[in-house]
Order: structure tokens, then sequence, then C-alpha cells
């Protein structure tokens, strides 16, 4: 028996105009019983009955045929669904009559039988028990206002003065309304003033093209006010006479299908921003290696426009690219389907490019990044690098720099091979600075004192004594300690600059032995020079030029040769002083 007041969890229901040739409506899960969807169903008038055997085809179709309100049958039958699996259908069929346009409506129930329920003969035809006529006719009517009134979609009739004469509860439960409310009055009374005008339109055109489909897409609120976008598929009935006697509406709320479509569109939006003012260039290849999405970074990394590259095979509009790593990797991203990442130099364009490249099921889409500057920058940090190296490396000074904890950050040739001379063990980087190298605890102390200083944002030069690591010799080092800071200004280490100012000390100490014997030169000219200078003058004052026999001079001359022989002792005596410092 049919059961007219609900429709089974397992049981498709399906209404199908036998006059207007279409199905109303499909309810119930139709694709798992059938294969096919209710969308194809509504296409296809046809499709169902090419699943059907066809052995048995032609006399379902005739038990249809004959088929009266008075006398519901049930059908078993095996189809084949579209993806080749062999089912046994029940098939519970009913006619009715509409009242309102008295077209014959046949409903059917299905219902995918067990694979173990094997068919002892096909298309099995069974007439259901049936109460009398009246009866029969009223739980006809029964059964279809249920499934009527268990659509999602609104259902509606109004006549040919635009007065409602039907809704279902589906539209009464979304607007709110009771059916006295609106049954009976003319449609306008549920649409917004503004666009009235479009349900009117629609009427009239229902009106005048019999059997035609009508589109509406309009506003309608509901009691409180609230607006609903609506969609509707209109179609005038005609009576018997073949003269229009109702509109017919199918609608629908897509409210919140607007407001995901909008969302979508929004997102959609943001991310075809987002694309556009990538600074990377991205473009999209299909499956057929086509252009189908470049950005603007895209033309002006490659300096191709947009209408040379979409729709075009990328190999085409850049040859070069084949035999190259960016052929390898769209090739192996597409058919191991995981993304690739490489960066690599194109020689056609003198660039380089960082490129990731994601395949899809549509094809692959390619992120690549312009970073010539940066490799050239890196090239360029790498020679300074190399040739700040090579400078530091080139000198006997000692440089070495060390973390805030002493340990060992950097340290040049020169500083390694001294320490390992004195201490027989290389310093290494991460290593703490003079502990378990062999120096006693003392020097220890004295350095991590040294290394605290500067720390604490000091400085400043010492000069240490110690030994040369080549000679082995005591030494005399200048070491200067500066703060390192960190970008955020944070003091992060020590950076030591030591040099070997052994001879300049010994000259230092050359020059002052030298000053000392130059100021006793002068002393000497001062005090015991000065004294027979002044004798011999004197006495060279009392010479008789002009009588050079004159008795007197003899003695004169006599004391010239004294105040001669003491210049000269003099003299030797500053030589002396000059040569021995004595």
């Amino acid at each position: 028996m049919f059961n007219h007041t609900a429709i089974a969890l397992n049981e498709s229901v399906l209404a199908y105009d036998l006059n207007e040739q279409r199905y109303l409506f499909i309810a119930g899960n139709i694709c798992s019983v059938l294969g096919i969807t209710a969308k194809e169903l509504h296409q296809d008038n046809g499709l169902w009955d090419r699943l059907i055997n066809k052995t048995e085809l032609a006399g379902i179709q005739e038990r249809v045929k004959n088929l009266t309100p008075n006398s519901p049958i049930e059908l078993t039958y095996s189809i084949t669904t579209p993806q080749y699996a062999v089912k046994n259908i029940a098939d519970k069929k009913r006619l009715i009559i509409d009242d309102a346009t008295g077209h014959k409506i046949l409903i059917s129930v299905i219902i995918e039988l067990p694979a173990n329920n094997h068919l002892e003969e096909p298309a099995q035809s069974y007439v259901l028990d049936k109460p009398d006529e009246q009866a029969d006719a009223t739980l006809g009517k029964q059964f279809l206002n249920s499934l009527v009134d268990s659509q999602t979609s609104f259902l509606i009739r109004v006549d040919i003065n635009g007065n409602y004469s039907f809704v279902n509860q589906q539209y009464l439960k979304t607007f709110g309304y009771a059916a006295e409310d609106i049954l009976g009055k003319h449609f306008s009374i549920t649409t917004i003033p503004e666009e009235t005008h479009l349900c009117q339109n629609a009427f009239i055109e229902c009106i005048n093209n019999p059997g035609k489909v009508i589109p509406l897409l309009h506003k309608k609120p509901d009691v409180q006010g609230n607006l609903h976008d609506t969609e509707w598929e209109l179609m005038s009935i005609v009576n018997k006479n073949g003269e229009v006697c109702e509109i017919q509406g199918i609608g629908r709320d897509i409210t919140a299908k607007l407001k995901i479509e909008e969302e979508i569109k929004r997102t959609a939006q943001k991310l075809d921003d987002f694309i556009e003012n990538l600074t990377d260039s991205f473009f999209i290849l299909d499956n057929d290696w086509r252009f189908v999405r470049v950005n603007a970074a895209f033309e002006k990394v490659w300096g191709k426009s947009r209408t040379e590259v979409l729709g075009k095979i990328i190999w085409d509009v850049f040859p070069s690219f084949v035999n190259t790593v960016f052929n390898s990797a769209f090739y192996e991203a597409k058919t191991k389907q995981k993304s690739v990442k490489f960066m690599t130099h194109f020689e056609p364009l003198n660039k380089w490019f960082r490129t990731v490249v994601y395949p899809s099921a549509e094809g692959i889409t390619v992120f690549s990044k312009n970073v010539t500057y940066e490799m050239r920058a890196q090239e360029e940090a790498l020679w300074a690098q190399n040739n700040l190296e090579a400078l530091i490396n080139n000198t006997t000074d000692k440089i070495w720099s060390v973390d805030t904890e002493g340990r060992y950050v950097y340290m040049n040739n020169a500083y390694i091979e001294q320490t390992k001379a004195i201490t027989g063990i290389a310093p290494k980087r991460g290593k703490y600075s003079y502990k378990n190298m062999g120096y006693p605890q003392h020097i220890i102390d004295e350095w991590m004192a040294y290394y605290k200083r500067a720390l604490q944002n000091e400085t400043y030069t010492v000069i240490i004594e110690g030994i040369n690591g080549n000679t082995k010799q005591p030494a005399f080092y200048e070491v200067n300690f500066n703060p390192i800071y960190a970008g955020n200004g944070e003091i992060k280490g020590v950076g030591c600059f030591a040099h070997d100012i052994t001879a300049r000390l010994k000259t230092e100490h050359e020059v002052l032995g030298q000053n000392k014997r130059l100021r006793n030169i002068a002393a000497l000219s001062s005090h015991e020079l000065r004294r027979p200078v002044a004798s011999l003058l004197g006495l060279i004052n009392l010479i008789d030029m002009e009588n050079l026999q004159n008795p007197d001079n003899k003695q004169i001359f006599k004391y010239l040769q004294v105040v001669s022989t003491e210049i000269d002792d003099v003299i030797r005596l500053i030589v002396d002083h000059t040569f021995t410092g004595d």
C-alpha cells in the first residue's frame, strides 16, 4: 500500500505531468536509486526509460498506459545505471487527476530492492488493494498534497486575475503567512513596490506564452518586513479547452545563496587584488600548457603583455624555456603532482629567478620571483667578505672576537698561529677564550676582566707583555678592545686587535737614550766648553796685531796653547758622552 502521509527514507517520489510531458517535482535521493540526478531527469524525460531492461520496457509502458485513477499498481524490474550497476527496482505507481487543470499526474514511488532479491518474472504487475472509488480519489489527493507540502521549494498558483489560488506550506512557513492571509488576494501584496512591475511583466508573459517557462528573480518581504531574494520558474496552465486558467510557480529562497555568492565574489576579488599586487611573477598554465592567468608583475618581469600570452602555449611564447630547468620543473610538477622549487639564472633576460611550481588537476600554478638584485648583492657581499678575509689574514696583527660569554666568534690566521705556537692548541670557534688552553688562572682572570670592560660599553687600549710565538722572545702588544653591537644596539660581543709594538718600544727607548746624551752634550757645551772658549776669545783680543814682535804676545801665545788643550779635552769628553752615554 502507498504511505500517503510521509515518504520513507529509502524511497524516491516523482510526479510527472502526462499532459505536459514533464516532471513537476522529484523528491528523495533519486541518484542513489537510479544513478542519475534530478537535474538530468528534468532535462531528459526519457532517461529513466533507457535504464530499464529492453525486454521489460514495453510491458511496463503498456501497463502505465492503461493505468486509471482507481487502479494503483506495483512493478518490479531491473535497471542498469549509467555506472553499469544492475539493480532490482520496486516501482509503485498511482494516477491522479489535478482538479484545477484536469491534467493526469503520474506519481511514482521507487525503492531499490536488496541485491539478493532475484526477480522470478520481469516487470511483475500487481493491482494494489483499493477502497471504493471516492475513498481512493480522496487518498490520492491526500497523497499528492502531502508530497507538495513536503517540498522545500515554493509551489504557488494564481488565477488569470493574478489572485492566489494555492500556496504550499514551505511558502507560508518561509514568509510567515497563514493561508487565509493571501489566498484569493492579488500577488502584489507579497511584493515590494519597487519590484511589482517585474512580477506583473512575468505574469503577462506567462498568459501570452502558454507552455513556456518564464524565469523571475525578485525580492519578497515576509510578515516581519525582512526581504528574501527569490528565484522562480513560472508557467501557464491550460484547461481542457486550451485556455489559460492559472499560472503555476515553482520558486526557492536564494537569499543565503546570494550571500554566499557575494562572499565568494568578494573573496575572489580580494584574491585577484592580492595576485595583482604580488611582486612575484604569477601565472597559471592549463593541462595543454596554455596561459590561463598572469599578473602585472609577470608582464613587467617577462616583458610580455596579457594579450600576448593568454590562451597561448608557453613553449610558443617562450621557446627559450625549452631544455631549461623551467621545462623540467614544470613537467615534474605536473607528472608527479608535487610542488617543485628551484633557483636559476635565465640567460636570455640575464636575470636570476627563485621559482615555485604547484600542480593541480587543471594544470600548474607558478610563482617566480626576480632575485637578480639580491643575487648580485650576495655576490658583492661575498666578494667583499673574501677581500676582507684576505686583508685580515694578510696581516701579522692578531684579530679576534668573543661573545658575551667569552667564547671565540672569529679569529684571523695570525691569532690562531700565535696561540697555537704558545700553547700547542689551536683556538676554535665556540670555545672559551684562554680557558683550557694551558694558561694560568690569573691570566684567564685578567683577560676576562678586559672583556668585561668592553661588554660594559667601554672602548679602550692596553699594552700587554707577552711572548712572540715565532721567536719565543718577550714581546709587547698594544691591544684594542671594542664593543660589538647588534642591530638593536645591544652589545653582543667584543672585538680585539693586537699589534706587536716591541720594535716600536725599542726605538722609543733608543730615542730616549739619545735625547739623554744630547742633554748631556748640551750641558757639557754650556759649562765645560764655554769657559775655555771665553778665555780664548779674551786672549785673542790681547794680541798686539800691529806689532807681532811685542814680547807680551809671546806670553799670550803660551796661554792660547793651554786654552786650546782644554778645549780639545772638552771636545773629547763630548764625543765620549755621545757614543757611550758615560
